[in-house]
């Protein structure tokens, strides 16, 4: 099965003239009629658009059969972006929604310059997941386009309020695991090797400040507010959640997402949960990946026929 090509887009989100406010896109369209879903996609942190990163959403959009519109976030990456005060500000306080809703806006306007129906749905790995909440809490407006109906959380960590301490053992434990499913990336005929691995190759912007309020906002663990917030009645934006976990994540503690899952099933909303094997360092292997997303297709009702 080919994958579909990806192209980028380059959108300018702040009206005032500010500098920063570009946010690169990456989208790769996998849907076989207009019927398929299109899901705006947020990014672990480090992460951006770039060959490595977007091979992994070629095969999504492909087992999905999905329209992926994938949003760098402001702040490090191949755009000259920046956290604009407001998001800082909000980010302090461990809040996603003001950032969201910018990155959320330059989706809906590739979206809508291709000419297509609106997204369906987000997907968010790791900090990625909290921007996917966020978006959901703020969708369904003039400015932000039409409501998340679906929500995929993959290896979401601000599922609860985490000390600097634990979370930075956390993040060490994992990033011991990353080689080993990098080297699992690496036997894929023609896999794109990482970033780091790729010399002159630079990110045009990581500024430094920014990525420290991205980190740290994880710990005031305010992602189930948001998708609270998403799926609130009488009007629920959102109206079906899957969570995707590693069955050996030391970043995605298993009884908070559990918690997570029990209080969305008491909005009455769907809700699945997906234990896929491997640690949160999953996600960097592209044959792991495919396996959690023949789950994930299957569980979404997406798999290609």
């Amino acid at each position: 099965m080919t994958a579909p090509a990806w192209r980028a887009v380059r959108v300018d989100t702040d009206a005032t003239g500010r500098p920063g406010g570009e946010i690169l896109l990456g989208v790769v369209d996998g849907r076989h009629d207009s019927d398929d879903p299109t899901f705006v996609v947020a990014q672990g942190f480090l992460a951006f658009v770039e060959p490595f990163e977007m091979q992994r959403f070629q095969m999504i959009a492909t087992m999905l059969r999905a329209r992926l519109v994938v949003v760098e976030t402001p702040g490090a990456g191949f755009a000259s972006s920046r956290l604009l005060p407001e998001e800082r500000r909000a980010l302090s306080r461990g809040d996603f929604t003001v950032a969201a809703r910018r990155m959320l806006r330059a989706a809906t306007e590739v979206i809508a310059f291709d000419g297509c129906a609106g997204a369906t749905g987000v997907l968010g790995y790791s900090l990625g997941a909290s921007f996917a909440a966020a978006m959901a809490a703020v969708s369904g407006t003039a400015e932000t386009g039409p409501p998340m109906e679906t929500v995929v959380l993959v290896e979401p960590v601000a599922v609860q309020r985490w000390s600097a301490a634990a979370l930075l053992s956390a993040v060490r434990r994992e990033n011991r695991l990353i080689g080993d499913h990098l080297a699992e990336t690496a036997t894929v005929a023609g896999a794109v090797p990482p970033l780091e691995a790729r010399p002159g190759e630079t990110p045009n912007t990581r500024r430094r400040v920014d990525l420290l309020l991205l980190a740290n906002a994880l710990r005031a663990g305010r992602l189930p507010d948001d998708l609270r917030a998403a799926t609130r009645r009488p009007s629920p934006r959102t109206r079906r959640l899957v969570v995707v976990r590693g069955e050996q994540s030391s970043l995605s503690p298993r009884q908070a997402v559990r918690e997570l899952v029990t209080s969305a099933e008491g909005e009455g909303i769907g809700v699945s949960l997906l234990n896929v094997p491997g640690p949160h360092a999953f996600w960097h292997s592209l044959p792991a990946v495919g396996s959690a997303m023949t789950t994930l297709a299957h569980t979404l009702g997406t798999s290609p026929s």
